[in-house]
């Protein structure tokens, strides 16, 4: 793909703690902060071909679907297009670097459409948004899994198994 932003970050805590949090792949709205709202598509759960949906704060809604899933290790989806980003893919791979520290890294690749509108419009705004975006996203998750404060709490009606 020819755009690609990749972050890493390590993280004060064993890597099942931290596999715990991303494993829960529908709830992600409890805490990364630009995600208001998340839910399932379908019936899977954790495996490829599962889905969610989630409302992103200044982007709007998406769907996401799981391509690749590896247990304690790493998972791999595809996001629906979104203003001028298209064919999208997002990869999250964890490893130890200690019995007491995680490193993470995120890979978000994707392509862009409407020609040059698109990419003026990725690089006035949309590169810089996703950056921040991404980096906002691992500091929430580190806090997360460091503290175990949420930035929403657990939604009743997420509770239960609907699809959205």
């Amino acid at each position: 793909m020819p755009y690609s932003i990749r972050f890493n970050k390590t993280i004060a805590a064993p890597l099942s703690s931290v596999w715990q949090v991303l494993a829960d792949f529908n709830n992600v709205y409890t805490w990364a902060p630009s995600v208001t709202k998340s839910g399932p598509l379908n019936e899977k759960n954790n495996q490829i071909g599962a889905g969610r949906h989630c409302t992103i704060k200044g982007f709007g809604s998406i769907e996401e679907y799981i391509t690749q899933w590896q247990d304690e290790n790493s998972f791999t989806y595809t996001v629906s297009d979104l203003g001028p980003l298209t064919n999208t893919v997002s990869r999250w791979a964890i490893h130890a670097e200690s019995a007491i520290a995680t490193r993470i890294t995120i890979e978000f690749s994707y392509n862009l459409k409407f020609n040059i509108l698109g990419k003026v419009l990725h690089k006035l705004i949309m590169q810089k948004k996703l950056e921040k975006g991404i980096a906002d996203t691992l500091n929430a998750l580190k806090n997360r899994i460091e503290t175990g404060e949420l930035v929403r709490p657990l939604n009743d009606s997420q509770l239960s198994s609907s699809i959205v």
